[in-house]
């Protein structure tokens, strides 16, 4: 344990501390704290949505509590779709998923405006044309990527479209000879926005021909990226070593600040999404033998990737067990209940787990120790695959069950909670030490 204290103070902490330095990870990071209050405000409303909306959910659905056929007057199935109450609970199902689009909007026009302070340039000029290039790649997106089979890449291009707009406005705001000459007269609070209209005109033909030329380009090389991801992509993720450093890249991308799953849905929307519906249309046809796994069962989906994410939740209980700083107990239990619905993302920020040198080990010891478990879980036959898709705010552990039909499932997310608790433990301890040693060097004179 002294020697783990050591070296996390003397090579971690500043090694951590100089890359939380940096201007961009500030920003970055800035970014993100004026957004938790509308991510937990979205992430109740998505709780919502799934408990209590979704006409086929666990309390409306004729598989849940079936409130929506008692309220239907005993109707099932087709008769209870067709009913008008069925379709109003979908409307509203369907607004409330519009939460991710909302949330990644704020992030573009934020995120624009973090960065105008490192570069310069309008900050309101560069949201503005943030959001616009935001909206225009989502457009862009759903009429020509999804004819050729391009998962959704709407949170790297977020990121990318702000930097874009700020770093091109503050470039073109050094050209006085692209600002519009209003008339005297004009109120000045309509001036100095007239007066920028060209730098944001050519910022938004850029976007408009850089979105074009992609759009172009995925669907000039459709069939070789087919080809690529059917003979190549998807065998190679199915193996333990892919699937390891698929979860080490989405961790370690949450440790410095950025969206991780958001990144790598590349390789979860051609790779796993595509498993897990093979899976359960296997599971439909009943081609899996019973507590077995079937030759067409593919072990790592989109939903085998639920069990090793639940080292967040083990974090919080090995805090809760294990630590004497009540900052973090106080952050912990504050965002117990989100977190209990796999909204994690607010608790790794304002605990701090993203550029906590401390945790970065465990934050991706956990994860692959899960992996490798459930894996081997599955492989003997002591777990069936997943084989049923659920919501991605199901509870750990149900999510289990549900996911893989069996109690087995729960029984292994169960395990890995455990045991990612222990990993995460002596860590929590040594972070004790550390806070220790720096009140003592606060208050000493």
């Amino acid at each position: 344990m002294e020697q783990m204290f050591d070296w996390v103070e003397h090579v971690l902490v500043p090694w951590a501390a100089r890359v939380s330095d940096n201007r961009y990870m500030k920003a970055l990071r800035d970014t993100f704290y004026r957004l938790i209050p509308m991510w937990l405000v979205l992430s109740f409303f998505r709780i919502v949505q799934w408990a209590m909306l979704n006409p086929d959910g666990p309390v409306m659905g004729e598989d849940g509590m079936g409130l929506g056929a008692f309220l239907t007057g005993g109707l099932y199935e087709e008769e209870y779709q067709a009913t008008a109450f069925y379709q109003l609970f979908d409307l509203f199902s369907e607004a409330v998923r519009f939460d991710t689009t909302i949330l990644l909007s704020f992030l573009t026009m934020t995120l624009a405006i973090q960065l105008t302070k490192i570069w310069g340039g309008d900050k309101s000029l560069a949201s503005f044309c943030a959001l616009g290039g935001f909206f225009m790649f989502l457009r862009l997106e759903r009429t020509a990527y999804e004819g050729v089979g391009v998962p959704s890449l709407n949170i790297p291009a977020a990121f990318v479209i702000a930097a874009l707009s700020a770093r091109m406005l503050a470039w073109l705001d050094r050209f006085a000879s692209l600002r519009l000459r209003v008339p005297e007269g004009v109120p000045e609070r309509v001036s100095k926005p007239l007066s920028l209209c060209l730098p944001a005109v050519i910022v938004q033909a850029f976007f408009l021909i850089l979105f074009m030329a992609f759009a172009n380009l995925v669907t000039f090389f459709s069939a070789e990226l087919d080809t690529f991801v059917t003979f190549a992509l998807r065998p190679a993720a199915q193996s333990l070593p892919f699937a390891l450093l698929y979860e080490a890249t989405t961790w370690f991308l949450w440790w410095i600040g950025l969206l991780g799953e958001g990144f790598t849905a590349i390789i979860h929307d051609f790779a796993y999404l595509p498993a897990q519906a093979a899976n359960q249309a296997a599971a439909a046809a009943e081609a899996f033998a019973a507590g077995g796994v079937s030759s067409r069962a593919f072990i790592f989906t989109s939903e085998f990737f639920a069990t090793a994410n639940a080292h967040v939740l083990a974090l919080a209980a090995a805090i809760l067990a294990f630590s004497h700083n009540e900052k973090w107990r106080r952050v912990t239990k504050f965002l117990l209940l989100p977190l209990a619905f796999n909204i994690q993302a607010p608790l790794l920020f304002c605990l701090p787990v993203v550029l906590n040198s401390v945790f970065l080990l465990p934050f991706l010891l956990a994860p692959l120790a899960n992996t490798i478990g459930a894996w081997t879980a599955i492989s003997w036959g002591l777990v069936p695959v997943f084989k049923f898709t659920t919501a991605d705010t199901v509870p750990i552990i149900l999510q289990g069950v549900l996911g893989t039909g069996s109690p087995m499932g729960g029984v292994l997310q169960v395990v890995v909670l455990i045991l990612d608790i222990f990993i995460y433990a002596p860590f929590v301890i040594v972070a004790n030490r550390i806070e220790e040693a720096r009140g003592k060097e606060e208050d000493a004179p």
